[in-house]
């Protein structure tokens, strides 16, 4: 098993973290006001930044997607709003401070240097230096509400000053009302990591193959702005029409016992063991396994989009299952996310070999994650099995982190493990307030909770006198052990005026539930008028190597959800691992198209390697795949 092998390259931004963002050349060297513009050139950059388009939603709670990473790895489209809090979030990750500020029907972001608050809008591509005698210094938003002509008749603009069919004249309207402060929604719960099993390919392309997300919001929008719809799926209308990737997960691990791809794959098992003839029970009775399919980008389909049909051609399972004996069942069963029920998708006693290909589109859709589980109830041992099993997982990519080549010299390196190099995987537990049945289905104990789905808080403490107290307990998988948490909670700001009854939210850590309790964050509640949701989010390692640990919010401000992610470390990955094949594919201006295939012999180390191009490349794909390996 290899753990998040991904190639970086000198001459394009590597997309796998904050710190790997903002690490990169764009940024060396630049500090306050070079810093603040140099992440907005980087925003607004036809190659490497993002495009206006209709919001992407979360299928969680039906918000607007926020976290940076997810933003920018699998969409690569905002709008005004995303936009805002995703060059705020970069900018405050840099160490400079950001707010939002909303306007009349726009959403913007300043950041502060030199003393003063800057306006820079990545969204409709624009910022607004002052008349001279100050022509270089960029105006804030309450110079544009004092001066609308800043915009209107800019002297010095920015380069871009906004996208083709806003006229600034127009643009000027925006600012005669009063601007709306607001702090920026820092979400940091998506991580790229990710594993590559023996017998699994993993495909990233630039182009998109027509599966995407039909988020619940597009067909309200496309009655609304035809413009902006002019095709099917998100794309840019303005030069140069950018839109979405796919990608594609391809999961075939060998099940007989010629190799050891399951034993190297699996999630968990109970009674089965690979022969000759492909997976079987080891003896009478009810055995079974579960594989794990965990993507950091979502999963896609080919929408219909006028909802008379669900979803397809997206996640498919197709697998050859065997039955000597009409008193054995096998059945194939699938949950989501995983944390939701398992749902039996297929079923057979009937005796044979059975050829089964199962669309698992409509399920997992804008899901992160999904496993199936097979069971057999076996008469004898043996008396049925699965002889073969193939999955493919297509999900959606944003096209420019899947790299860039440059003509001649490409030099590429191959780096393994999470952002700190370590071999480690993430499982996230997801809550959402606005299900009252969420939450009690997913946390481990609760006190002095109620839940208050008809008021803007979601859910209160019973004793309002009294913080209440919300435990999850957090299990590694069969093969790891806990390496460190993080943890979230959007949080209720108080009103003004509410005093300060619920003036934080804590979150804490304990390897036992009797403790002891260590801090993950602890987070002041500001008043605002709006009562915005605030960002309460921090990490802790955990000391020693534990297979269970309890984490625990407290608190009495409303929540309208919360994550946990732990991250733990895959011992399979340990051992001997086999090696990775990587394949590049572009086009160069001959209109001849290149391959370069590079074998990794040793995923333990960072691999370099040199790619030369002929004129004009344009990166097509990047694949990676884990060959199967023997006993």
């Amino acid at each position: 098993m290899v753990i998040t092998p991904r190639v970086v390259s000198p001459h394009c931004t590597d997309y796998g973290s904050l710190d790997a963002i903002l690490s990169g050349p764009r940024f060396a060297g630049k500090a306050g006001g070079d810093l603040a513009v140099a992440i907005w050139q980087f925003i607004v950059d036809a190659a490497e930044g993002v495009y206006h388009f209709w919001p992407s939603l979360e299928r969680l709670n039906g918000w607007p997607v926020c976290d940076t990473i997810k933003l920018l790895n699998s969409f690569g489209w905002t709008i005004c709003g995303q936009n805002a809090n995703l060059i705020a979030t970069l900018w405050r990750a840099a160490g400079l401070d950001a707010r939002l500020v909303g306007i009349d029907g726009h959403r913007i972001a300043e950041v502060f240097y030199d003393g003063a608050w800057h306006l820079l809008d990545g969204d409709l591509k624009a910022f607004h230096r002052k008349h001279p005698p100050d022509e270089d210094v960029i105006a804030a938003v309450a110079d544009c509400v004092a001066d609308p002509t800043l915009i209107s008749r800019q002297q010095n603009p920015s380069r871009p000053y906004y996208v083709s069919d806003r006229a600034p004249e127009k643009m000027a309207d925006l600012y005669r009302v009063e601007p709306a402060y607001d702090v920026p929604f820092d979400e940091r719960a998506l991580t790229m990591d990710f594993a590559l099993r023996p017998g699994e390919r993993l495909e990233r392309h630039t182009a998109n193959e027509g599966k995407f997300i039909w988020f619940d919001n597009y067909t309200e929008a496309e009655g609304r702005y035809k413009k902006e719809w002019a095709r099917a799926g998100p794309w840019e209308r303005h030069p140069p029409h950018r839109t979405f990737g796919n990608g594609k997960w391809v999961y075939e691990p060998r099940l007989t016992d010629v190799g050891s791809d399951f034993e190297a794959g699996v999630f968990a098992a109970e009674g089965v063991e690979c022969t000759p003839a492909g997976l079987a029970p080891a003896r009478k009775g009810r055995q079974w396994c579960v594989f794990d399919f965990d993507s950091p980008w979502p999963y896609a389909g080919v929408p219909d989009p006028t909802g008379e049909r669900p979803p397809a051609d997206g996640c498919v399972a197709r697998a050859v299952v065997s039955l000597a004996s009409s008193s054995s069942t096998v059945r194939i069963l699938l949950s989501v996310d995983p944390d939701l029920p398992w749902t039996t998708v297929w079923e057979s006693r009937r005796r044979g070999r059975h050829a089964v290909d199962l669309d698992l589109t409509p399920h997992v859709v804008n899901a992160h994650r999904y496993r199936l589980r097979f069971e057999f109830d076996a008469a004898r041992k043996g008396s049925c099995r699965l002889e073969r099993l193939r999955v493919e997982s297509a999900f959606m990519i944003a096209p420019m982190t899947v790299g860039r080549l440059v003509e001649v010299d490409n030099p590429l390196t191959v780096r393994f493990g999470d952002e700190r190099g370590e071999p480690t995987r993430r499982t996230l537990t997801a809550v959402n307030f606005r299900d009252a049945d969420d939450l009690p289905a997913k946390a481990h104990r609760l006190v002095n909770l109620r839940a208050a789905p008809d008021t803007d808080d979601l859910v209160a403490p019973q004793d309002p006198a009294k913080d209440y107290e919300m435990v999850f307990k957090i299990d590694a998988p069969p093969t790891g052990v806990l390496r460190r948490v993080y943890a979230l909670a959007a949080v209720r700001g108080r009103a003004p005026g509410d005093g300060t009854g619920d003036d934080r939210v804590a979150a804490y850590v304990a390897q036992r539930e009797s403790g002891p309790w260590r801090e993950v964050f602890f987070t002041p509640v500001p008043p605002h008028p709006q009562r915005w949701h605030v960002c309460a989010q921090g990490q802790a390692d955990l000391t020693g190597r534990p297979k269970t640990v309890f984490v625990k919010f407290v608190g009495r401000a409303g929540l309208s959800h919360l994550k946990i992610r732990s991250h733990w470390l895959e011992e399979r990955a340990r051992g001997a691992a086999a090696p990775v094949l990587v394949r590049h594919v572009w086009d160069e201006a001959c209109g001849c198209t290149k391959i370069h295939a590079e074998r990794i012999p040793s995923p333990r180390r960072p691999h370099e390697y040199r790619i030369t191009c002929g004129p004009a490349p344009v990166l097509r794909s990047l694949v990676m795949e884990v060959e199967s390996t023997a006993r």
